[in-house]
This record gives structure tokens, sequence and C-alpha cells, in this order.
């Protein structure tokens, strides 16, 4: 497990550390103005009640120019939020897409789709906001310290009732706090599950059709919603109800303080422009008890945010950029002792075999033999308990991650493409326009791209693309002729196409296997046959 959920936040501060500071100091001179503004207003109220007029009206005119300034830094105050915003967002989805990477697809499991989407979305979004916002909350408490002073120096009682305020204000935040917590996490469960449904509802639509399963999916997500939208307004409620019993607490003081400065003025105990200060500045404590709420839910929120985020990154594999790099690859590849699966009843039991370079080789077995297992172990998208993998003699974790993906591809039963054009979803090693054509023309498949509505510049979808199975199958084989790696895997690939197309796709491997290693994994006997070495596993071992 990989450190903690607030270390990837302290990564991601340090590197926005210039942008905070900026932030920080934008925050200091905004408040600084607002602090300043009441105490002008009062100095000029006292001078005119003094019939000072002409220093009254000199303050008063300093006072507006305080104020212009004022809107001046609360419009810099929000674009320098933005730009911390966006730089941690942009980072946080950086780790993110990253960590997914590197993640096995068993720990992947563990996150469904709807949950994925929100911790990419909603989970990022409020560690973002909560950083941000942070910035401005801890002036502001710096802000309070000032007040506090401000009102002892004017009034013993005043101060007195201020710090007594805050002491309830803050008991009243940690008695709502757990709750808070607490429905927020079942709100964003809830969430997730709603997600999911329409995900699954969206990549089902043929199903839902040709089953007439409207009926079904339409109460499945309104039950969803349902669930999702009551989570929500319980923990609305009750962060409402902790909010508006604050202020108005707050209020009522503010107002009782209020009538007292007023006893006070009667007595000449005060003067007139203070009262203005007090009422004004206990306006400000009211708005920043009201941020130490707003504090409280987002603390709460941001547990739970960084702890579904870490997610992706607690079982990660750390990718060894700084790695071996391999010289000359020849594409030699043995198994040795592979313990993979299930601990208790593993699907490859101390599996052992060799792959030879330049050769065409088949692993095949029993339907229950995980043969797919070979595939994900050297696509690195799972890991085996023991045992090595190693490519010319090297462990294949031990190579440089970026160039050990540069030697290998895999062509899955079911390929996909990138929501983009045929010709960039061909676009995967900066080559030439006139070698996709070349290639496509070897795999007779450039007069069906031609004929769809715009060439090669047509939008292919993920999953409902207008290709045949045919033509989809052999562009998906261009990527990988194109990309021209050492060692090409084609996991079931072969297994549902037509005899006509297999035997095209063959003979093009038989002259590639001269310097490539081709690994098949399919329990075709046609393909069997001409293969150079064939490794039939059964029960978690080669069979003799």
């Amino acid at each position: 497990m990989r450190g903690k959920p607030s270390d990837i936040t302290k990564k991601v501060l340090k590197e926005s550390k210039l942008y905070i500071i900026i932030k920080a100091i934008i925050c200091i001179i905004y408040r600084s103005i607002v602090i300043i503004i009441p105490m002008l207003l009062s100095s000029a109220i006292n001078e005119a009640t003094n019939k000072n007029f002409n220093t009254s009206t000199r303050i008063a005119i300093i006072a507006l120019l305080f104020a212009i300034a004022l809107r001046i830094f609360d419009v810099i105050n929000t674009y320098t939020w933005h730009i911390l915003y966006n730089k941690m967002y942009e980072k946080f989805t950086s780790v993110g897409i990253k960590e997914t990477i590197n993640n096995s697809l068993y720990s992947l499991s563990r996150i469904n789709i709807g949950e994925f989407l929100n911790i990419m979305s909603n989970d990022i979004n409020v560690i973002c906001e909560f950083y941000c916002n942070l910035i401005m909350r801890t002036i502001r408490i710096l802000e309070i310290t000032v007040i506090f002073v401000y009102f002892f120096k004017i009034n013993f009682y005043i101060g007195l009732t201020a710090i007594v305020v805050i002491i309830i204000c803050l008991i009243l935040i940690l008695l709502f706090s757990n709750i808070i917590e607490k429905l927020n996490r079942d709100k964003l469960y809830k969430l997730d599950e709603r997600n999911f449904i329409l995900n699954e509802m969206m990549l089902s639509i043929k199903e839902i059709k040709s089953f007439n399963l409207l009926d079904i999916i339409r109460n499945r997500v309104n039950s969803a919603s349902k669930k999702y939208t009551n989570s929500f307004k319980k923990q609305r409620v009750v962060e409402d109800i902790a909010k508006f019993t604050m202020i108005g607490f707050v209020e009522i003081v503010r107002w009782s303080l209020f009538i007292y400065c007023i006893k006070l003025i009667s007595i000449g105990e005060m003067e007139i422009g203070t009262i203005l200060v007090i009422y004004n500045y206990y306006g400000q404590l009211l708005d920043g008890y009201s941020e130490f709420a707003t504090i409280n839910v987002g603390i709460r929120q941001l547990k739970v945010s960084e702890k579904r985020f870490f997610k992706l990154v607690e079982f990660s594999h750390i990718i060894k950029n700084d790695g071996i790099y391999l010289e000359n690859v020849t594409g030699n590849i043995v198994f040795s002792n592979i313990v993979y699966g299930d601990k208790d009843n593993p699907t490859f039991n101390n599996l052992s075999f060799e792959i030879k370079a330049d050769s065409i080789n088949v692993i095949t077995g029993k339907s229950d033999s995980g043969i797919s297992g070979v595939s994900d172990l050297l696509l690195n998208l799972n890991t085996q308990h023991s045992g090595t993998i190693k490519l010319d003699g090297v462990d294949i974790r031990d190579i440089k991650y970026s160039e050990y993906f540069d030697l290998i591809s895999d062509i899955d039963e079911e390929p996909l493409f990138f929501k983009l054009s045929v010709k960039d979803n061909l676009n995967i090693s900066n080559s030439t326009f006139e070698k996709y054509v070349k290639i496509c023309k070897l795999l007779n498949i450039h007069d069906d791209i031609i004929k769809l509505k715009y060439g090669y510049d047509t939008i292919l979808n993920t999953k409902y693309d207008t290709l045949k199975p045919m033509v989809k199958y052999k562009l998906y084989l261009a990527k990988v002729l194109i990309k021209n790696t050492k060692i090409i895997i084609f996991n079931k690939t072969l297994d549902n196409l037509d005899s006509n197309i297999i035997d095209d796709i063959l003979n093009i491997l038989i002259e590639k296997r001269k310097n490539h290693t081709i690994i098949i994994i399919t329990n075709n006997n046609k393909i069997t046959k001409i293969a150079d070495n064939v490794i039939n596993i059964d029960k978690g071992k080669v069979k003799k």
C-alpha cells in the first residue's frame, strides 16, 4: 500500500506553491481593505459629529478610494482563485489517469464505473475547492483575531462577548460534524450507484430495445435517483440547520450589543462612529462563523473525497521510469514458476515455459484454464504472486516502463477505438498517412475505409461504430503493424473470425515472424498447425 490519502494532496499543493503564495497575498490585501473601510467611515462620522467637515470629507474620499480598490481586488481574488483551482484540477486529473493506468485489473475491479467517474470529477472538484478556499478561510481567522483585539480595546465586555460567541459556535460545529460526514459519504455512494446504472443503460441500448426492458431500466434509474436525492436532501437539511442555528445566535448577539452600544454612547463612553465599526465588524464575524460551519462541512467532505481518490493509488504499481533500457531486443520470453490468480486456487501454479524470438507461438488450453492470463501478465494488467517473467533475460518489471510498452502490443478479442477519426486512431507512432494507406491496402480494408462517409476522416465510436467486424479487426491489426512492436499478442482475437479473414491474417503473420515474437492465445486448431511452438496449459501448468 502506498502512503496515505493526504500524501497525494501534499504533493499537488507543493507543485502549486507559487500560485498558492500569489493567492495568499491577494487575499491578505483584499481582507485588509475590508477591515480598514469601516474604520475610515467611523472616523469620518466622528469628525462630522465634531463639525470638522473638511477632515470628514477627506476621510470619506479616502474611504471611497479604498472601496474602489476593494472591488478591483474582489475581481483579482476571484481570478487568482480560478487559476489555482485549474492548476490543481489538472494535476489531480493527471495523477488519477496515471494511477489508473498503473493499477492491475484486479485492483480496478474494486471500483465500479460510476464510482470512477465521480472520483475523477466530483471528488477532484471537492478537494480542489477546499484547498483553494482554505487560503481565504485562513486569512479570515487572522481577520477575526484582529477584530477581537479591537473589541477588547473598545470595551472589555464587548470583547468577552465575542469570545463567548465563537466558543458556542465551535461547540455547535462539533456537534454536527460526524452527522454531516456520514450523510456526505452516503450521498456519494448513492450517486455512484446512480451513475453506474446510467452508464450500464448507455452501453446496453441495443439489449434494452431488443428485450423491451425500458420500464425495468426506468424503474432502476428512478429508484437510484430517488435514493440519491433523498440522501442529498438529508445532508443539506442538517447543514442548513447547523448553519442557521449559528447565524441566528450571532445575529441576536449583534443586535443586543447594538442596544448596549447606544447606552454607552448615551453616557459618553463611546463615540457615535464606533457603533458603526462594531456593527460592521460583527457582520464580518457573522460571515466568519458561517465560514467555520462551511469549513467544517468542507473538511468532512474532503476526508471522504481524499479516501475515494486514494483508491486509485493505494494498490497501483510504482512505475520504473528509470528502469533498465534494453538494446537490440530479440523478443525471447521466459515464464519461470509463475503463481497467478487466487492464492488458494491459483490459475497458474508454478507455470514455466519459454517463448522463442522470431516465431509464432500458440498458447492454448481448456476454457477454464485461464490462458488469457498470459496476456494480462505480459501487459502488466495484473501481477503474479511469485515467479518471474523475463524478456531477453531481464525481469519485465525492471525494464523502463515507457520502453517496455514500445516493444509490445496486444489485439484483444473485443478491439475498441477512441472517438476519433480513422486516421487519428491509426496515428499511434507518428507515422505518415502514406504508411497508413499502405498497410490498410495490405490488409485489404483501404477500399472499405474510403467508402465511409468521410473516408479516413470518419469519426469512429468506442462501441457503436459503423465498421463491419472484418474491417474492425483488420483496422486494429493495422494499428499494431503501424506501431511495429517486437512482440505482438493476439488474445483470442482470431477465434471468432471467418476462415477467410483468419487466412489473410495468418499469411501476414507468417511473413512477420522473421523478426517478431508473435503470441496467439487461441483454441483454433487451424492456427495451431502453423505455429512454431504450442504451449498447452492445463490445471495451471504446461501439459506435456
